[in-house]
């Protein structure tokens, strides 16, 4: 197993023609997820595409996912880049930083309960995400079995429910007279919802090692003992619309997502040959901050995620404008826009006067702020250390000497090398700073 960092170092792989044809075939089931709909796609949508890892012959280097891949004898763990710089990478606070962040994605779902993550003890995050995983099915199996209405079409010897008369008299052209052919709902516990249950636990086995996440997964097998042994696949999930009263079951069809849509089936019937499972950062950066926002300012904001019906050209509608973040002040209307940069700003220098803002971002916020009407404009960087940079505000001067487009340069505290819990609170203060003060 490599553990690498987003465009860190290159590391050998065993096969890379393997590995390379089974990210492309991963891309395919990604790509509507994580493209832009104002992104170029001629590329993206190219069969031999894969934006995952970078290669140079049989050298491998991660892009911006992180997560992890195995691809038969290839392992790799891939981290955010702002761990990097640590001189001792602990795998145990990258993880509890990634779903610390992650319980705030809105679009990026991690249906795991938090309080897992205080029990455990594995340092690869495969198993790692596998055990949650396990952890969160058995709790919810063991305290709410779930029963279900589940239509039956049967020949019956006496009727039951409603006679299907189609199927009835087609039968008796075949001299089947004394069969009735009914439809029926009876209420059971062998059903859609738990097959799916029990398929993908029995695909969980076959990845895990570690004695107690078998233990787990063999225990949510034997309370579904009663349920069919049947191979599901995502379109069958896809189907399924879990009742209110059994909303907790909401979480588990979410994991039995996640395994179904990152793996790759082999010729067994009950055996994932590969699983991944891998998120961009600069979606995962956008929707941390804009789900802390929504947790934590709605009550004097108006908070809009990918706001895009503005276009820059009007007639045709050309150049779509889109905002990662829009605030409205539900007091004064003011609109402010919020764009976040996933680009550290390694090495800032008090004699940088872009602050390490680059000029094609700078242009970006000035056509959005001015097609949008607003005066304000907030980039937002992840922090590169403990101490954070200096804000600081650049003015653009309109033609009009009297009116400006005000861009305030932010780090804010995305992580921490000392303890992940701190993020939270320091984040919130952070974002309060800059929100309620003027610039």
């Amino acid at each position: 197993m490599f553990t690498l960092f987003e465009y860190g170092q290159q590391i050998s792989v065993k096969d890379r023609i393997g590995l390379e044809g089974y990210l492309r075939f991963l891309w395919q089931d990604y790509k509507n997820l994580w493209i832009d709909e104002n992104q170029e796609t001629d590329n993206v949508n190219s069969s031999n595409y894969q934006p995952f890892i970078a290669f140079d012959g049989n050298k491998a280097k991660a892009n911006n996912f992180v997560g992890f891949i195995n691809c038969n004898d290839d392992s790799l763990e891939i981290y955010p880049k702002v761990f990097q710089n640590m001189q001792y990478p602990n795998k145990d606070l990258m993880h509890r930083h990634l779903f610390f962040w992650f319980s705030y994605c809105k679009k990026i779902k991690f249906p795991f309960n938090q309080s897992f993550l205080d029990n455990f003890e594995i340092d690869r995050f495969p198993e790692l995400i596998i055990y949650l995983i396990g952890k969160q099915i058995n709790e919810t199996v063991s305290a709410k079995p779930f029963s279900a209405y589940e239509k039956v079409e049967e020949a019956l010897l006496t009727p039951r429910g409603k006679i299907n008369f189609n199927r009835y008299t087609t039968s008796l052209s075949y001299g089947r007279h004394q069969f009735i052919d009914c439809d029926y709902e009876p209420f059971v516990y062998d059903n859609k919802v738990n097959r799916i249950i029990k398929h993908c636990v029995r695909l969980l086995l076959t990845q895990t090692t570690t004695p107690e996440t078998q233990r787990i997964l063999h225990e949510i097998i034997h309370i579904l003992d009663e349920v069919e042994d049947q191979a599901c696949t995502i379109d069958q999930l896809n189907q399924i619309r879990v009742p209110t009263l059994f909303d907790e079951y909401e979480d588990v069809m979410q994991c039995c997502r996640m395994i179904l849509e990152n793996q790759i089936y082999s010729n067994a019937e009950y055996e994932m040959k590969n699983w991944s499972l891998l998120f961009p950062m600069e979606y995962v950066f956008e929707d941390f901050i804009s789900g802390f926002l929504k947790d934590h300012f709605s009550k004097d904001f108006e908070i809009e995620s990918q706001k895009s019906e503005l276009y820059l050209h009007q007639n045709p509608k050309t150049f779509n404008l889109q905002h990662d973040i829009l605030l409205t002040n539900k007091k004064t209307k003011e609109k402010v826009i919020i764009d976040t940069k996933y680009k550290p700003r390694w090495d800032l220098k008090s004699s940088d006067n872009k602050k390490g803002v680059s000029q094609a971002d700078m242009y970006q916020m000035i056509s959005y702020a001015y097609r949008r009407g607003t005066d304000k404009v907030i980039l937002i960087y992840p922090n590169t250390s403990e101490k954070l940079a200096e804000d600081y505000v650049f003015k653009i001067q309109k033609s009009n000497e009297n009116e400006e487009i005000k861009i305030k340069i932010v780090d804010v505290p995305f992580w921490s090398s000392v303890d992940h819990s701190e993020v939270e609170t320091n984040l919130l203060i952070k974002l309060d700073n800059v929100l309620r003060n003027d610039y």
